[in-house]
């Protein structure tokens, strides 16, 4: 008669797979922040671009505008037709006011975190677009 001997689990055996556990948590964790920084600087591009063109909008159809758009440039979006959620839209990626000019007669919306990020990444798909004309 054969007898079935049951082998336990040692405790190097299950240091070893808590180990590989946590190696595969610590590199999806690192992943994931890249993902999310990403993420906010697609926000803040897409944001840039709004803001860039709705306040183009307005100097276009009042060009006494012109003269208050570095002052007074969230108002004028937060009171716009064009913009459903203000509120969002006046803040970057991280959060952050963008910080709104005009540049040779045409607006310019900045934001210092996206151009930190676009420093620090770059290969990001966000490299590019510093030569905006």
């Amino acid at each position: 008669m054969k007898t079935c001997v049951r082998r336990h689990v040692t405790l190097i055996e299950m240091m070893i797979v808590m180990f590989l556990i946590a190696l595969i948590i610590g590199v999806v964790a690192y992943n994931y922040q890249g993902t999310m920084e990403e993420g906010k600087a697609f926000k803040t591009k897409t944001g840039k671009e709004k803001i860039e063109t709705i306040l183009t909008l307005i100097i276009s159809e009042n060009p006494k505008a012109e003269d208050d758009v570095e002052s007074n440039w969230e108002n004028l979006i937060k009171t716009s037709p064009l913009v459903q959620n203000p509120n969002a839209l006046i803040k970057d990626g991280w959060g952050q006011k963008y910080d709104v000019r005009m540049v040779d007669g045409r607006v310019r919306a900045m934001s210092s975190r996206y151009e930190k990020y676009k420093r620090e990444n770059p290969g990001s798909m966000f490299r590019d677009d510093s030569q905006e004309e």
